[in-house]
């Protein structure tokens, strides 16, 4: 077999061009044994998936590391690992500027332990002088290959594959997350990871002990994530209740994929449980209540940690919350109070849309959604830059909660037409959504200090699938109309936190206090 010949710079343009005299004289055609444009090409459409993927994990992670700090003070994590490689739960020392537990003369990490788990090698390589922002980024990077590979089962078009990959990697609050790297966020990043894991288990392998696995490893990165096992569940059912439906119930019901999920999770929830009992006598003992947020803050912390009186203080920062407008520059700056799930994805919109197929419901539903929108921007604009109300015919003793009807009413519409149709995505994806929203609902603090709402990232991957199941196969004008703009606010977001208020770029202030 001939060898190939190398070739490199402009030699490619002269192939077949390039010809030698031979000894009589004579012009005869060079032979070239490499790879041509058209190899190259199928070579290219055959490992297409493999590209693209890589290509996103690169993109992303050069956007999120250059764009982001690229540092932190609050690597609670890199102290974690350190301390487990010096045999310890306990930190060893205080460390006065992070949130930690104090207990019988010992300082504890509040937050899970996987994060520290995962950064153990490169902790071991490098001490506490590990870049934890630089790991959230790679990890953000790792769930760019996921998030494609999930959205692949939904619609065989590259170009929708490409536009609803952007979406979550560069639409949402990920991006902002997964840039920061401080303890809080760097946490939600490796939750998300392993929560993508989980689903991509279940919809592409179809797995449930990887997917049980999975959902463990993101219950002891952020504990509020445990409660989507109703999606997986949901989701496995085909595996677990098969047969003909003339058969009684039990006879239907196969509990060997149950046990598998079960399995992966309950690995997980052990874990927790004796690590929560080596570190405070107690397998239910997390040290919320040894937090120095909550000792330090009892007027926030009024009824504990958690308790349901706690709700209306996270409706706003999910629903209602805006960017602050101001009369001078830059005129419209992030809160670091949050900003609602709508205002930094508005194409999240199309997750409450999905099977609604009669056009009337539609057009109310977008009507009274905008009405909303409207009631809630203009009186923020208006009390920010001092304005009165413009309220074009709104009463003006309108009460403040009746702007939120119309979100409740399109979940409502949503998931009861998820039931009509038996979309098991859509019932999978809300029965996810909903306990695990109640749950950090129930919080005391609701995020700050942040860009978005960032405890919505524990079930951001549902309302992704919802929306991707509301823009159906082909992605069309609106639909990349709204992307954009989520990119854009994204953009916005990080630009304006992490490059031009540390540097006080133009000597103005571009964050609230």
């Amino acid at each position: 077999m001939p060898q190939a010949r190398h070739c490199n710079g402009p030699c490619l343009i002269l192939i077949g061009k390039a010809m030698t005299e031979d000894t009589a004289g004579q012009q005869t055609p060079r032979t070239w044994n490499g790879p041509s444009l058209a190899g190259l090409t199928t070579l290219a459409k055959r490992h297409q998936t493999a590209l693209v993927a890589t290509a996103f994990a690169f993109l992303t992670f050069s956007v999120y590391w250059y764009l982001g700090p690229q540092d932190t003070v609050y690597i609670n994590h890199v102290y974690q690992a350190d301390a487990f490689l010096h045999g310890r739960l306990d930190l060893g020392q205080d460390y006065p500027w992070l949130e930690v537990a104090y207990k019988d003369g010992k300082v504890y990490e509040v937050h899970p332990p996987m994060p520290a788990i995962i950064i153990l090698p490169g902790v071991a390589l490098f001490g506490q002088a590990l870049n934890q922002t630089l790991v959230s980024a790679v990890i953000g990077a790792l769930c760019a290959p996921l998030v494609f590979g999930i959205v692949r089962k939904f619609t065989e078009k590259l170009s929708a594959q490409v536009w609803l990959t952007v979406l979550y990697l560069f639409g949402t609050i990920f991006w902002y997350s997964a840039s920061h790297g401080g303890v809080w966020f760097f946490t939600h990043t490796v939750g998300v990871f392993f929560l993508l894991l989980a689903v991509y288990a279940t919809l592409v392998t179809k797995s449930p002990l990887l997917a049980g696995l999975f959902l463990g490893a993101a219950f002891w990165s952020r504990q509020p994530m445990i409660l989507a096992l109703p999606f997986f569940l949901i989701m496995f059912s085909d595996q677990w209740l098969s047969g003909s439906l003339e058969k009684p119930l039990l006879k239907r019901i196969d509990i060997v994929p149950m046990i598998k999920l079960g399995l992966g999770v309950g690995l997980f929830v052990a874990l927790a449980l004796e690590y929560n009992n080596l570190r405070f006598g107690s397998p239910f003992d997390y040290g919320s209540d040894y937090s120095k947020q909550a000792t330090d803050q009892p007027a926030l912390y009024n009824h504990g940690p958690f308790d349901i009186s706690y709700i209306p203080r996270h409706i706003p920062a999910v629903f209602e919350l805006t960017p602050v407008f101001q009369s001078n520059a830059p005129y419209i700056i992030p809160s670091f109070l949050g900003m609602a799930l709508w205002a930094t994805t508005p194409a999240f919109f199309y997750s409450l849309f999905a099977n609604l197929r009669d056009w009337r419901v539609v057009l109310v539903g977008g009507t009274l959604m905008f009405v909303a929108l409207y009631v809630i921007v203009s009186r923020n604009v208006s009390a920010g830059l001092g304005w009165e109300w413009v309220r074009l015919g709104v009463p003006q003793d309108l009460p403040h909660d009746l702007n939120l009807v119309p979100f409740f009413a399109m979940i409502s519409l949503a998931i009861a037409a998820g039931l009509r149709y038996r979309d098991k995505l859509v019932i999978a994806c809300w029965s996810a959504i909903i306990p695990v929203a109640l749950l950090l609902f129930s919080f005391a603090a609701t995020g700050w200090a942040q860009f978005g709402y960032r405890y919505g990232l524990d079930f951001y991957p549902f309302l992704f699938l919802l929306t991707i199941r509301g823009i159906g196969e082909e992605v069309k004008w609106h639909h990349k109309l709204l992307i954009v703009v989520s990119v854009a606010i994204n953009l916005w977001g990080v630009l304006w936190i992490y490059q031009f208020d540390p540097r006080q770029f133009l000597d103005l202030r571009w964050v609230t206090i």
